[in-house]
């Protein structure tokens, strides 16, 4: 834990890290935060204010709180935007993460680059679900209650949907 201002508490196993709070795990995931309290005992760390996480994968994640295990497998926020390796995005009111799995809840998926939109903050399509959850173990994603939209517009509801993850070169 690297920070402008750190306090640590010895008899709780508490630290508590203030100020450009930079966190790194053995993997090189990295989680940046205007504050972040690592709870020895319990092995959690919580961060605060203007949170980037950087994940092994190459993936960024953009939160407003989080919570996480200190290997950064296991995790949960509120507030996600994601920038993906291939360049989708992915926002969503809360996200997440255990062990392989990852749900999103009330998210917007669009593969499109946004200096590709042909109108301003609208992508070409996106899918809008109610609920998004990622397999790692099948490489699949899956969607409750769908919606694709076309310039921002609904066009196609879909119940139950799934799809390969980007990972995956041909299924």
């Amino acid at each position: 834990i690297i920070a402008d201002e750190i306090l640590v508490d010895d008899l709780s196993g508490q630290i508590e890290a203030m100020g450009d709070a930079v966190a790194i795990d053995e993997k090189g995931s990295k989680i940046n935060a205007d504050k972040i309290i690592y709870k020895e005992k319990e092995s959690i760390i919580s961060a605060e204010g203007n949170i980037i996480l950087n994940d092994s994968e190459g993936n960024t994640y953009f939160f407003d709180k989080l919570e996480s295990d200190d290997q950064i497998i296991n995790f949960e926020s509120k507030n996600v935007k994601a920038r993906l390796e291939d360049g989708s995005r992915i926002v969503g009111s809360s996200f997440k993460k255990k062990e392989h799995l990852s749900g999103l809840n009330n998210a917007e998926y669009t593969p499109c680059l946004e200096e590709d939109y042909l109108i301003k903050n609208c992508p070409g399509w996106k899918l809008k679900s109610k609920r998004i959850f990622q397999d790692n173990k099948s490489k699949t994603i899956h969607y409750d209650h769908a919606r694709i939209h076309l310039f921002n517009i609904p066009v196609f509801y879909l119940p139950y949907f799934s799809h390969p993850d980007p990972s995956v070169k041909k299924r």
